[in-house]
C-alpha cells in the first residue's frame, strides 16, 4: 500500500521502513517534506540508515544497540553530547588507541580526518558534531 492510499484512512500512526531508498535527491527532498508535514498531526515512526533523512525529519531519535535502547533524544541533544569530542586533523596524523576515525574529507590543504575522542591530539581542530558523527561514533566497530 502506498503512502497516499494509506492517508485516505487518516491513520494516527505511520510506520515507514526505508521510505526514501532508491529515490533521486530531488524526490528524496520532496518525500521528506511530505513526511514532515504528515508528522504535524500524527506519529511517524521512520526506520532508515540515511542520516540526512533523520536530520531533516526527526524531532526525536531512538537508537538501539545490541538489542537495547541506547538513547532517546532530539537530534540537537544527541549532537550536544558529543560537543568537544569531534576534531579534524591532517590525514597523515597517527591516531592513538582511544581516538576513533569517523570520516575523511577533502580540505583546502588536502585530506582531513574527522576523529572522535575525549582527549584531542595536538593541533586538532574542534568541529561542530553532526548526527552522522554521532551515528558513526555510537555504532563504531568494536564498541561494546
Amino acid at each position: 500500500m502506498g503512502i497516499a492510499q494509506a492517508m485516505l484512512n487518516d491513520p494516527k500512526l505511520l510506520i515507514l521502513d526505508e521510505p526514501t531508498v532508491g529515490l533521486d535527491p530531488r524526490e528524496r527532498v520532496r518525500f521528506r517534506n511530505l513526511i514532515h508535514s504528515l508528522a504535524k498531526d500524527r506519529i511517524v515512526i521512520l526506520s532508515t540508515h540515511i542520516v540526512s533523512d533523520v536530520e531533516t525529519i526527526a524531532g526525536q531519535i531512538v537508537m538501539l544497540r545490541d538489542h537495547r535502547l541506547f538513547c532517546c533524544d532530539s537530534p540537537a541533544g544527541i549532537c550536544g553530547k558529543m560537543k568537544g569530542r569531534v576534531f579534524e586533523v591532517p590525514a597523515e596524523t597517527a591516531l592513538a588507541e582511544n581516538q576513533f576515525l569517523l570520516s575523511e574529507r577533502q580540505g583546502e590543504q588536502g585530506t582531513v580526518l574527522r576523529i572522535f575522542c575525549d582527549t584531542p591530539l595536538r593541533g586538532a581542530v574542534p568541529v561542530t558534531p553532526g548526527l552522522e558523527d554521532a551515528f558513526l561514533a555510537i555504532y563504531r566497530e568494536g564498541q561494546v
